[in-house]
């Protein structure tokens, strides 16, 4: 079986696959972005109780 120019590991080892710089980043990414997301829906929720309040 044909191996990739990518893997620089033994059969069956990850390496090569997901450098682990890498994957902090994406995971430093996520949690800024669910943090964000998190302030958006905040605020969402604070501007729909003013909203609602003046009815």
């Amino acid at each position: 079986m044909p191996r990739s120019i990518a893997a620089s590991g033994p059969p069956g080892s990850r390496d090569g696959l997901c450098p682990t710089s890498s994957l902090l980043r994406s995971i430093a990414m996520m949690d800024l972005l669910m943090l964000a997301l998190g302030f958006f829906f905040f605020a969402l929720a604070i501007g729909y109780t003013y909203a609602c309040e003046r009815l």
